[in-house]
């Protein structure tokens, strides 16, 4: 992204209004920079489905491809670790996205805390995950900045053999900071947004499962994954 601004010929009012007008040629260029980035920039910032599983795992491999609703397709790897306590999982995720339009490709990473708060019984129904997270995204002319915090919720339901499918939402506040360089110097704007997705996770067998999420809110996405747990390893 950038913008151009053109010398013009000396005023004939002198250099005062020279000046004054160099000024407003770059205070209207800024605006008009960040107009052209204001709609892009939601998707950049980089809302994405989270895949959040309503279970924490021992270990699990996800590999995800998200749509951001038609700005451009990410690619994410997520690898869930647990942390010992069977209630505490430790969450990784790395990947690219490349934009449509003449956006630059972006490179994240991000890391997230996973506690189980319940599990379903036959008073309380749903299992409930609290999450909290970092995550840093850059390109060439900006980079995001996301804490999000929330709670993904959902119910697992058996189905024949090694079946089960699990619907779930997940609910999050999420802090965002971008910052764009741009040739009058750097401009930073924080915003609080909320996500939230809604999806399934069927499982195959105990250790394979597909995943299908949407996101909705101030950005929009859907993405497919599909997740490994090795064997010898289970959703606690």
């Amino acid at each position: 992204m950038g913008a151009e601004y053109q010398l013009r010929r000396p005023s004939p009012f002198g250099t005062t209004t020279h000046h004054t007008d160099t000024m407003m040629r770059r205070i209207l260029g800024l605006s008009a920079l960040l107009l052209a980035a204001a709609a892009p920039l939601q998707a950049q910032a980089f809302a994405y489905p989270s895949f959040q599983p309503t279970r924490v795992a021992e270990r699990e491999y996800n590999f995800a491809v998200a749509d951001l609703d038609g700005n451009g397709t990410g690619l994410v790897f997520q690898w869930r670790e647990g942390l010992g306590n069977p209630k505490l999982q430790f969450t990784l995720d790395v990947g690219f996205v490349d934009f449509d339009g003449p956006v630059d490709g972006l490179l994240m990473l991000g890391g997230a805390l996973n506690y189980q708060l319940a599990r379903s019984t036959a008073d309380m129904p749903f299992d409930l995950v609290f999450t909290g997270g970092l995550g840093f995204s850059t390109s060439d002319n900006f980079s995001v900045i996301r804490i999000p915090v929330g709670v993904a919720a959902g119910h697992r339901f058996a189905l024949d053999g090694n079946f089960a499918i699990t619907p779930f939402v997940h609910p999050r506040l999420s802090i965002d900071r971008v910052s764009i360089d741009t040739p009058g110097g750097d401009v930073s704007d924080t915003e609080t947004n909320i996500d939230f997705d809604i999806g399934a996770n069927f499982e195959i067998n105990p250790r394979m499962a597909l995943r299908l999420s949407a996101l909705l809110g101030d950005s929009d996405a859907i993405g497919l994954s599909f997740a490994f747990t090795p064997r010898g390893l289970r959703n606690r």
